[in-house]
Order: structure tokens, then sequence, then C-alpha cells
């Protein structure tokens, strides 16, 4: 039995035989060496090329390791310590050099203790079945920088960090500094940099993580990756990590070049993104570190996104999020976003951030698709509520959802918003078959203009729901373009339009819905309403070309007390309250009505086949001609009915201004108790 180190050792006697049998003195295993007068790439072996590993020395012989199973080397060939008190790390960028030659390193499960950072460059990164752990301070870096030119493979690996375990045993606590940040609150980051950081600028470049397994770890991320290529993460699960599970950059100039696509594939975070109960935080005006409670801490979390891709195309099917930073899934400028099976909690008041949180984010995504997006909201952190937080977020991004689910507590506001959704261009929201539940503090359903880009009128945003459930609280349009709603059920609702500037938008449309209350403010060229129901009031305080109501219950006041030149309103079905319509051309038919109708300086109108009554001191029908508008009306064919004992009251009211260009005929007078 003759060991590989005794045989290679300088002088030693053993014959140079063509083939040597001989075993690994680091590995125990059985190995074969093959004289060589070629490197890997067929180039003429030298001294420079002998790497101790595979090609080796003895003599003036260059000899070759024989690898049978696939180009895969133990890595305890490489000798490391494997002991949790030694550094490996000069063993593990041992293995990198060999690795890059197309070789697959088998850590054997075994622990590899990373005490400093490691920076390299190879050409290929293949690391299997390797456990690593961190220093034991909050000080120093560990881990690597890598820059990986061609291919790389990184699976059923397991980290562990030592936040709030290891790290902590001699009293150690975590260091936050201020970093970057655009709140009111300062922002900090962890004082450590991201464990694993791969850089791939090759577009034909692939990553694959699969089975890795990264716990308790303070870094801005546990692996983070710069790509030009395809980066798949699957089957894998983060904890405990101070900031950012991981993050995908496609692009290394902030998006003027960007290329590459990742694949998410079953994932789990959980407890990613928040501040320990005591840290040591340094902000730019403290001299020193200052130990202080979370609750006390002077900055917050800015840029604690979760599975975060920035630029190119991003891919998810099944992630679950327990308990999330700023955001659980953040789809940052990519050209493109295909979701699926996206489920979202948060139990806990550890976790909040400085900027406007959202469970699920969009930033500035070119198409984004999701099929079953889950948000269930029982407890956040209360600092959260002081900015736009949400449980989805989305700024200028084409967004198409199926089936949104977003729960949040009732009897405590966790959050500002359900769906905050805003744009500063052109690009459409839509959502079908959504469920809201919860207290917010402000709305469950928000689209609007960015205020920085009101005076860009970005006129064509629209705004889709088609079906859901929206258990209580209001909804509102700021400066939509134009929204479409059809089959909402949300009775205790108010639906409202604003707008920070002055012009006419698009069109509002809602059909099949019932709301409690109905309001804008905000001029708009064409509004439907059908076979809808209003609980309460219906109020349109806005300038309007085209209004069509039709088979819509108005349990309230329908008012439309303002019009434009040609305008046109017509009002069939459904049973209306008391009413008031200002318009130039207006059409009522086959209404029923409860409280009086007032026409109000048109130019031309009818009523006609309706049910009217009135049940108070005032006519059932009233028309007036202030404005000297009026050039014919008619109405005919008309059930009036006033309560009994009430003649004050009256069945048809005209102005003398309106009397002679109005007929009126077969219209039954009848009387209600």
């Amino acid at each position: 039995m003759i060991y590989t180190e005794d045989f290679f050792s300088p002088g030693s006697s053993y014959p140079t035989d063509d083939v040597v049998i001989l075993v690994d003195s680091f590995s125990n295993e059985n190995v074969n060496f093959k004289k060589t007068l070629v490197w890997e790439d067929g180039s003429p072996m030298t001294d420079a090329k002998v790497d101790q590993i595979i090609y080796r020395k003895k003599g003036t012989f260059f000899y070759k390791r024989v690898v049978v199973n696939a180009k895969v080397l133990h890595a305890k060939i490489f000798n490391p310590f494997n002991d949790g008190i030694n550094d490996d790390s000069p063993a593990i960028s041992k293995m990198m050099k060999i690795s890059s030659m197309g070789y697959t390193i088998d850590g054997n499960g075994l622990t590899y203790h990373l005490l400093n950072r490691i920076t390299q460059e190879v050409d290929n990164f293949n690391f299997i079945n390797f456990n690593f752990r961190l220093n034991d301070n909050y000080d120093s870096d560990c881990g690597w920088e890598i820059t990986v030119n061609k291919n790389m493979v990184f699976e059923n690996i397991f980290i562990d960090g030592g936040r709030g375990t290891y790290k902590n045993e001699n009293g150690n606590i975590e260091k936050w500094i201020q970093g970057p940040g655009d709140a009111s609150v300062p922002s900090i980051i962890p004082s450590l940099v991201d464990v694993f950081l791969f850089i791939q600028g090759d577009g034909k470049s692939k990553a694959s993580i699969k089975k890795l397994r990264a716990v308790n770890i303070h870094a801005m991320s546990a692996i983070t990756f710069y790509s030009y290529g395809n980066v798949d993460i699957e089957d894998s699960h983060f904890e405990n990590i101070s900031m950012k599970p991981f993050h995908v950059y496609h692009s290394f100039d902030d998006g003027k070049t960007q290329s590459g696509k990742t694949f998410i594939k079953n994932i789990t975070t959980k407890d990613c993104g928040y501040l320990a109960d005591e840290i040591l935080e340094k902000l730019n005006s403290d001299v020193s570190f200052v130990l202080r409670n979370r609750a006390d801490s002077m900055g917050m979390i800015q840029w604690g996104y979760g599975a975060i891709v920035s630029f190119g195309e991003y891919y998810i099917d099944n992630i679950k999020v327990e308990n999330y930073g700023a955001s659980a899934v953040c789809s940052d400028r990519n050209t493109k976003f295909f979701g699926n099976g996206i489920y979202i909690s948060n139990d806990s008041d550890k976790f909040e951030a400085n900027n406007p949180s959202g469970a699920m984010w969009f930033e500035a995504t070119g198409d984004a698709y999701i099929s079953n997006l889950d948000i269930d909201i029982s407890d956040r952190g209360t600092r959260d509520l002081t900015f736009d937080s949400s449980a989805l977020q989305t700024f200028n991004t084409e967004l198409y959802i199926d089936n949104l689910k977003i729960k949040t507590a009732a009897s405590k506001v966790l959050l500002k918003k359900g769906i905050r959704a805003s744009y500063n261009n052109n690009n459409t929201v839509t959502v079908n078959n959504l469920h809201i539940g919860g207290a917010f503090q402000d709305q469950p359903v928000f689209h609007g203009i960015m205020e920085f880009a009101k005076d860009q009128y970005p006129l064509k945003s629209k705004f889709v729901l088609n079906g859901g459930i929206i258990e209580g609280g209001n909804l509102l349009f700021w400066g939509t373009g134009e929204v479409n709603l059809s089959k909402i059920n949300a009775p205790a609702s108010k639906i409202e339009f604003q707008s920070p500037v002055s012009t006419q938008f698009n069109k509002i449309s809602i059909k099949e819905s019932s709301f409690y209350y109905f309001n804008t403010i905000t001029h708009y060229k064409q509004m439907i309403v059908e076979n809808s129901t209003i609980i309460s009031d219906f109020s349109y305080n806005s300038n309007s070309s085209d209004v069509v109501i039709k088979n819509s219950n108005i349990n309230g006041l329908l008012s439309l007390p303002y019009t434009v030149v040609g305008s046109n309103i017509h009002i069939s079905g459904g049973e209306i309250g008391r009413t008031r319509v200002n318009g130039y051309h207006i059409f009522i038919d086959n209404v029923k009505s409860r409280q009086g109708l007032y026409i109000d300086n048109a130019q031309f109108f009818t009523i006609n086949n309706c049910i009217l009554k009135t049940s108070e001191s005032e006519p059932v029908i009233m028309v007036s001609n202030n404005s000297d508008r009026l050039i014919s009306g008619m109405i005919s064919h008309n059930i009036l009915s006033i309560k009994t004992n009430t003649p004050a009251a009256g069945y048809i009211l005209l102005t003398p201004e309106a009397t002679a260009k109005v007929s009126t005929y077969n219209n039954a007078e009848t009387n209600f108790d």
C-alpha cells in the first residue's frame, strides 16, 4: 500500500511505472495515476501546470489522476481541516481551481469552516454536498466572491452563519450601519457583505442552485448573482437572514445593458429582513456603534427585499414566504415576470421597513403575470404604517393576476393599503378573481398617478377587476385613465375617483357589481354602470360626456349635476332614488324611482315608460330651464305616484322657462299610502 504523498515526495525511490496504483493520503481512497505529456487542453505539460491534485510530478515524469466517476473528486483529497476550528478557506480555494477545469468537488456532507473571504476567478464551478460554517464574530466578512466564466453547479449545500446562535456565544451582537436610502428614517444595512457572491458575465452561462439551505445569516444576502446568463434556484430554503435571502442581478450597469433569466422553483424563506432584538447600530451621526433595542433603533431596513431579481426575466413556480422585511417577493425592473403559486404570510411584529413595504412588489416590470397569489398578514411592525405599506405593491408595471387573495387582521390595522398600484406611464393592472378581507388604514384598493408625474397625463393607464369580493374599506382611483370593474361584490365599500390633475380621463365601467357608495370629482369621457347596485348615494360630481346606467339599482341619491356640451346621459331599467340630472341629451326609460326626478338644463330629454313616485312634498318630475338651453323634452307613458294626502307634492312641475318646450302625454297619475 503506497500513499500518494509518499510516492510523490521528493527523493522517493518508488518505481515510475506508466500507471501507479496508490492510496490517497487524505481521503484514503484508492486512486490511479497515469503518466502524461499533455495538460487538459492538449498543450504540453510543464512544471507550472502541476497542481498537486490532478497533475503531479515525480522526478522528470508528469502524472495525471485517473478519475472514473464523471470527473467527481472528493473534497478530502484537498486536505481540509473539517474540525470547526481551523480555517478551511485555503483548501476551498484549491478546490475552486481544480473545479475550474471541469471537475465536480464532492464535500461528502462534511462541515467546512470559512474564516476569511475568498476572491477568485474560475472557468467552471461545481460544488456538491457541502456544509459551511462562518466565523464566530460580526466584525469580518467571510465567504467568497467568485467570477465564473462559464457554468456552475451548487447543489445540496447547507450554510449556518451563526446569527443569534454561535456568533452570540461570547456576547457578540450583530452590527448595522447606515446605508443608502431615500426615506425620512435613516436606512441601515448589515455590516457584512453577501456571503456567496457569483459573477457570470457570459450570456451563455448557466448557474444551477439546488437543495441549498441557508440559515442564521447576518449579511446583505446569503447568495447574490450578477449574471448575463441563466440562474436556476430549486428546492431551497432560507431562514433567519438579516437582509435578503438571495438577489440576482441581470445587469452590471443598472439596467443599461441587461440579459439573462432567473428560474425559481419550490423555494421557502422564513424570517428574512429584520433586526435582532438587540443590535449595535452606527448611523452617520454616531461616533461609534451604539447598543439599541430593535424598537429603539434610529434606523430601519429599506433594502430588505426577499426573493428579488433585478432586470432580465424572472420566473417563479411555487414559493412560500413566512415573514419579510420590505418585500417577500420582488420583481425589480424585469423585462418579463411569470409566477405560479406565490404564498406569503407575516405573523410577527419584528418585521417592518422604511421603504413602503409590499408583500409582493413589482418595480417597473415590463410584463408580469401571476397565477395564484395568496397574501396573509396577521401581524406586522407598527412602524411599517408610517410608510405606504401594502400587500401588493406595483409601480409602472403591465400586470395580470389570476386569483389574488389578500387577508389581514380585522381587528388591528397592519397595512395602509391592500393593493397599491401607482404609475407615471401608460400601463394596465388586471386582476381576475380577487378576495380582500381585513382592516386597512387607507384603502384595500388604490390605483393612482405618482405625484411627480401629474403633468404627464398618462391617460391610457387602466385598472381592471374581473370577479371578486372586497369585504370592507374603500377603493380610490387617483387619476386613473380607465377603470373596469366586473362582478365585484363590495357592498360595504365606497368607490371614489379623484385626480391631482385637471383633465378628462377616458372611462369608468362597472358591471354586475355592488358597492356601498360611488363618488367622482374627476372628469371622464364615458361612464357605464350596468346590472349593478349602489347601496347608498351615487354622486358624479364632475363634467361628464357620456353616461349609461342600465338595469342598476341606486338606493340613495343619484346625482349627475355637471355636464359638457354634447353629452349623452341614458338611464334605463333598474331602481333609483332621488335623482338630479344635468346634461345636454338625457334619455330615461323603464326606470323605477322612489323619491323624485329632477331634470336640470337639458337640451333634449325624454322620460318614457317609467314608474316614478315621491313620498315628500316635491313633485314626481321637475324640469327646469334656467340657462335657457332646453329645445324640447318629452314625458310620456309613465306611471306617476304621490303619497296620499300630499297634494302639494304634485306630479309634474315645469318651471316657466320650460313649460312651452316640454310635451307630456299618456302619463298615469296615482296615489299610494
